[in-house]
């Protein structure tokens, strides 16, 4: 059931299902109801926590849910303490890129070429994906 819910956070299934089954990593579904809206898989650290694949169901979006995961994600930070969480997405993501400002993320770094992987070209909105902009929200 995640998979194919974070597909759109992540193309290559076999990582998504890596990344889930790692038991370093914290999967969370979020609902509404009996109805599943996103969900998120976090790596849990006291000092930089990250978030690795988010994602709201595509016909879902634009309602708010991915802001009311990302309130769930800065309270459990909060919670257990954590300083800091960071998130990647790609250069050419730029609806996304915007969605993590709105929600107190600023950019912090970048992974060049990080996106090699993919055996074709990506491209979003006529760009190239191939660098990871990754965002950090200090938590207060």
């Amino acid at each position: 059931m995640l998979v194919p819910l974070l597909h759109d956070a992540e193309e290559d299934d076999r990582r998504i299902a890596q990344t889930i089954e790692d038991i370093t990593h914290t999967a969370y579904i979020a609902q509404d109801g009996d109805t599943t809206v996103g969900a998120v898989v976090m790596h849990w650290d006291v000092d930089e926590s990250e978030i690795v694949y988010i994602a709201t169901v595509p016909s879902l979006r634009g309602g708010g849910y991915g802001k009311a995961i990302m309130g769930c994600v800065v309270d459990e930070a909060r919670g257990r303490q954590v300083k800091a969480v960071y998130v990647g997405t790609a250069n050419s993501s730029w609806p996304t890129i915007a969605f993590y400002q709105k929600c107190g993320f600023r950019m912090d770094s970048v992974r060049k070429d990080f996106f090699d992987y993919f055996p074709k070209p990506i491209y979003e909105d006529g760009i190239q994906m191939r660098d990871m902009l990754v965002l950090k929200l200090e938590i207060e």
